[in-house]
């Protein structure tokens, strides 16, 4: 990984605090939530020590609060209305939206000469614009940013994305499929992409039926978490089920929320299905000319693809129309050591890529 960085001249001297593939907490403290604390105990996790322990106040009146908003998603959906938007946007919003960047902004202050004079002394002035004999618009950067959003509800909520997954794959999938017959793309706080090797006589809609070793167990406990087929959308949607989104014959994933996926959705005009490429690439503009070819000659052929990004900034008072060139398809990742088989394992205090055998 590190020679095609080189390769391609690509950024490598910016240090990244985050990660998405985590086994050892790299001799740091690290936060759990006690759902996801026991279940990881359960499974084998050592603590080798605690430095606190903090108790919260069970919030009790989210959980009605979600089910109310998903009944009237439901029943907007079954009508066909666009209000289903509307509450799903009211659910995600309770998360919290002033938690994004918006330190990043500028404040507008419309002052008089006195209050300008000041103002333009200050550290965080950034510009002045005059709009009239005794009106000045300044803009400041402010010292702090506002966030409303308490820190459990966002540790809890992401903790708890953790927790259920964990508690599928091993509580579920490792009990009854068979390991060897599929394989974990990638996967984000609300969803996962898996490879399934299933019956090449079955169209791409069987899930795992073709993999399943424990019957018996997969039909008691299948339903818990995928939707039943007999059943109305009210079981498709229900709180922490697992809704199968797209189904198809072809995933390439050149890292987390970079995949490209050849999917078969069903066209109601044309009452058939059809094969239509999905593609995500974070932080590249949805306008470039970005294909499902693309992401796979990453892979196959060692191929960059740059795009170019557009954007409108404001400095001084001044709007001006900025492109700046982006690497938008690379096979870069630094979240997790990539071996040269391209398997990628997590980072453990004390290890490096040499330290892992590969078997020929």
């Amino acid at each position: 990984m590190y020679s095609q960085a080189q390769k391609h001249s690509l950024p490598m001297t910016k240090k990244d605090r985050k990660l998405t593939t985590l086994l050892d907490t790299m001799g740091q403290y690290m936060i759990f939530n006690n759902y996801y604390l026991w279940l990881l105990i359960d499974l084998g996790l050592i603590i080798t020590e605690y430095k606190a322990i903090a108790v919260f106040e069970k919030n009790s009146a989210y959980e009605p609060f979600v089910r109310t908003m998903m009944n009237l998603r439901i029943q907007a959906i079954l009508a066909g209305s666009t209000k289903e938007k509307f509450y799903k946007l009211i659910v995600n919003s309770s998360y919290g939206y002033d938690t994004l960047n918006t330190e990043k902004f500028g404040k507008m202050k419309f002052l008089d000469k006195a209050g300008t004079f000041i103002a333009q002394h200050h550290p965080n002035h950034m510009g002045t614009k005059r709009i009239s004999n005794n009106l000045f618009a300044v803009q400041t950067k402010p010292k702090t940013a506002t966030c409303f959003t308490s820190i459990q509800s966002g540790v809890f909520t992401l903790d708890n994305a953790k927790y259920w997954y964990l508690n599928y794959i091993y509580n579920f999938m490792y009990k009854c499929l068979d390991r060897k017959r599929f394989h974990f793309v990638l996967a984000d706080t609300d969803s996962i992409y898996i490879a399934i090797s299933g019956d090449p006589q079955k169209d791409c809609h069987q899930q795992f039926e073709a993999i399943v070793t424990d019957k018996q167990f997969y039909d008691q406990h299948v339903y818990q978490y995928l939707p039943d087929p007999n059943k109305d959308i009210y079981d498709y949607k229900k709180i922490l089920g697992f809704g199968i989104e797209n189904e198809g014959y072809e995933l390439t994933s050149l890292g987390p929320k970079c995949y490209s996926m050849i999917v078969n959705k069903w066209n109601k005009e044309k009452q058939q299905y059809e094969f239509k490429p999905k593609i995500t690439s974070k932080g590249i503009s949805k306008t470039q000319d970005i294909s499902h070819t693309d992401y796979v000659n990453v892979i196959n052929k060692d191929i960059v693809k740059k795009g170019i990004n557009g954007t409108l900034k404001v400095y001084d008072n001044v709007m001006s129309s900025i492109q700046v060139e982006k690497y938008a398809l690379t096979g870069f990742n630094n979240k997790s050591i990539v071996l040269r088989n391209q398997c990628c394992c997590p980072y453990i205090k004390g290890l490096t890529a040499n330290d892992y055998i590969i078997k020929e």
